[in-house]
């Protein structure tokens, strides 16, 4: 009596490349950042962004909570990751911000990261966004540094973690935002040269 025989099972394919709704989101992004450099945030069309990717608006405020959070999302593709500061403490400290002043100082960059600060001032899941991201990305990092350097009696310990964000960042922001000028090379490198001027051990 002859026994069945198994078929060998096929095994799955892996999908490779982005999905179809990954394309489909980063050309919304795209279409998001070429709007806000044209346009900025108080003249920003969703029917423009939907348009531009060949998308519907469904699609968009199905994905983002509001055209602020999306704001925020675009810009926030265009922010390498952070470089190897090395050891010495200013590289260490640029090394945190400047991807804001790289992202800036690239094509329209400084016109698309003004519109999403001022999305974040004006829509609370814009804002939450943005807040997520300096906390994850700077905040936290600068805080494990600034107690090395602390414990190591570079700076003192009399620090405000808050405080030194703003001291670092606040000159990048007002440049974008108020002063609407662009960000020069080794814009970031000053600042963290300026901190730790004024936090240095004695």
């Amino acid at each position: 009596m002859s026994t069945p025989t198994e078929t060998p099972s096929t095994p799955s394919r892996s999908r490779k490349g982005p999905t179809r709704s990954e394309v489909s989101k980063a050309a919304i992004l795209e279409a998001a950042r070429d709007e806000m450099a044209e346009n900025g945030w108080r003249g920003f069309s969703v029917d423009s962004v939907a348009k531009r990717a060949s998308a519907s608006k469904q699609t968009i405020y199905r994905w983002w909570p509001s055209i602020g959070a999306m704001c925020v999302d675009a810009a926030l593709a265009l922010i390498p990751d952070a470089p190897d500061g090395g050891r010495d403490p200013q590289e260490r400290i640029t090394a945190l911000i400047i991807p804001l002043e790289a992202a800036a100082r690239t094509g329209h960059g400084h016109a698309v990261l003004r519109v999403a600060l001022l999305a974040a001032a004006d829509d609370k899941d814009a804002g939450e966004v943005w807040r997520a991201w300096v906390g994850r990305d700077i905040r936290q990092p600068l805080r494990m540094l600034l107690a090395e350097l602390a414990a190591k009696r570079v700076i003192r310990r009399d620090f405000e973690l808050d405080d030194v964000l703003e001291q670092l960042l606040g000159p990048i922001f007002h440049r974008l935002t108020i002063s609407r000028a662009p960000v020069k090379e080794g814009f970031c490198a000053e600042q963290a040269t300026a901190f730790l001027r004024t936090y240095a051990q004695f």
